[in-house]
């Protein structure tokens, strides 16, 4: 940003505006194209056509008015989800105290544009033409919460996480809201009154993420820093819980590949004992004492048929475990570059860089793959133990398959310049998932099918295709080992 931003102080109120929509613009261009783009053309136009083809469906069963009002919700939603993972990410980088004290007014720039089009797509939904609007208060309100929590995470400020849990796990809680308070929230005068208090609550997330003190911007990308690193190592909770059998059983791995000289598995040895299936095999072991905990306490304080029905939702915690797996899977540690360096010189190993990142995707993919395994396993038999009947079973086996595109995350550029594997996974898992119940609740309306079953078919035909391509494109990658070298 080598020019200095357009102010003047005396000049007609159309030059002025003229003027603050050119700041605006260059700004917004400088910080989507300084995010990872690789996503966004699928994204762009993977949205685009199931947005058309729901469209068409929905006015072909309830009407033109059904269909303009999801067009013009399916335009909003995009406008925030363009503003959440492209645009926040490198607005946030563009704020840096260094740029913000030779750029003057950045950072009032910054946040005027973040807030105007975080409020434009909020005042998007609440205007659409809705034939009913019951429940839109509701949302309003959790999208507003949601989004403010998602800005404050991509910036790093440490509320970001909890706001983020806080109205996902919320959720499952909307059918215990009284409806008088649902219809209360809903009512047009209700939606009008709340649009100044939403850009309230934007206005001060805004600010948030932008800090005008330097030292508060330091330690906040010093935390993105450290969790973009945390990525690649144990949790010391897993650490902690480990123990000497975990290490153990790694240690015998280690053993039992060197002597049989498997190049394979000798190549995923170079991770560490952090990626080891022993850890994950500790972390899945506390995550189902927690369950087992839950349901315990649900079924002592109230009655065991509500664990029966509702204890499969219990058992979707278990998916945490691949998600969290993959992740620190696809951002590999730069700190075991010796040992990589060793394992890239070993006779046993391909010569060719392609070769190279080929075995090791496929050395990636094996584990991911395995972990959803027994996460999904575990899961299925815990609310089969739990009592749960044959259409919570179907549930649960549907959401595990929605959650299976994430075993890609891992199949990317591991030399450098691939990004945030963070926000690989969240688009790997919510681009399907998003489309699929789309798609799903369209076809429910034109053939009755079932809605989930058809988001898990479509999640594993995207799985399919996320993997060709992230081997694809390591591949034609430069070699993977030492990771992160070109960063």
């Amino acid at each position: 940003m080598s020019r200095q931003m357009s102010t003047p102080m005396r000049a007609p109120i159309g030059r002025l505006i003229s003027a603050r929509l050119r700041d605006y613009r260059m700004l917004w261009r400088a910080a989507v194209t300084n995010t990872d783009p690789r996503m966004s053309a699928i994204t762009r136009w993977g949205t685009s056509t199931l947005v058309l083809l729901v469209g068409v469906a929905m006015a072909y069963v309830e009407g033109p008015r059904a269909a303009l009002a999801w067009f013009w919700c399916a335009a909003s939603g995009f406008l925030l989800l363009t503003w959440a993972w492209r645009f926040l990410p490198g607005a946030v980088k563009l704020a840096a105290p260094a740029n913000a004290k030779l750029v003057p007014h950045l950072r009032r720039r910054l946040i005027e544009l973040s807030c105007l089009v975080c409020y434009v797509g909020i005042a998007g939904i609440a205007s659409a033409p809705f034939s009913g609007t019951s429940g839109l208060g509701a949302w309003l309100l959790w999208i507003v919460v949601f989004m403010a929590g998602t800005g404050l995470g991509v910036a790093g400020h440490r509320a970001g996480s909890a706001i983020v849990m806080t109205a996902t796990f919320s959720t499952l809680f909307v059918s215990q809201v009284p409806a008088a308070l649902t219809d209360l929230l809903s009512h047009p005068l209700a939606v009008v009154l709340s649009l100044p208090i939403y850009a309230v609550i934007i206005y001060l997330a805004v600010c948030a993420m932008f800090p005008q003190a330097g030292e508060r911007h330091w330690a906040m990308l010093a935390r993105r820093a450290r969790w973009v690193t945390a990525a690649g190592k144990a949790d010391p909770l897993v650490e902690q819980l480990a123990g000497k059998e975990a290490r153990g059983w790694y240690a015998a791995s280690l053993r039992r590949d060197s002597a049989r000289r498997d190049g394979r598995r000798l190549l995923v040895h170079a991770l560490g004992p952090a990626h080891h299936l022993g850890e994950v095999m500790v972390l899945q072991g506390f995550m189902t004492a927690v369950v087992l905990a839950l349901v315990f306490v649900t079924a002592w304080r109230r009655d065991f048929r509500l664990v029966s029905d509702f204890g499969w939702l219990f058992a979707c915690m278990l998916l945490l475990v691949p998600l969290v797996y993959c992740v620190r899977l696809g951002q590999l540690s730069s700190g075991l570059a010796a040992e990589q360096s060793l394992v890239r010189l070993a006779p046993a190993m391909p010569a060719s860089a392609a070769a190279f990142n080929l075995v090791l995707g496929r050395s990636l993919l094996l584990k991911t793959l395995t972990v959803w395994g027994l996460a999904a396993g575990a899961a299925l038999l815990l609310a089969a133990l739990g009592g749960a009947g044959a259409q919570a079973l179907l549930r649960l086996a549907c959401l595990s398959c929605m959650v299976l595109p994430i075993v890609a995350t891992p199949l990317r550029n591991h030399a450098g310049g691939a990004g945030s594997a963070a926000s690989a996974a969240v688009i790997l898992l919510l681009v399907p998932t998003v489309e699929g119940l789309v798609l799903g609740a369209a076809l429910k309306g034109l053939a009755d099918l079932p809605v989930l079953p058809v988001a898990a078919l479509l999640s594993i035909g995207y799985t399919i295709y996320a993997v060709v391509r992230g081997l694809r494109t390591m591949r034609r990658s430069p070699c993977a080992f030492p990771a992160g070298r070109i960063d």
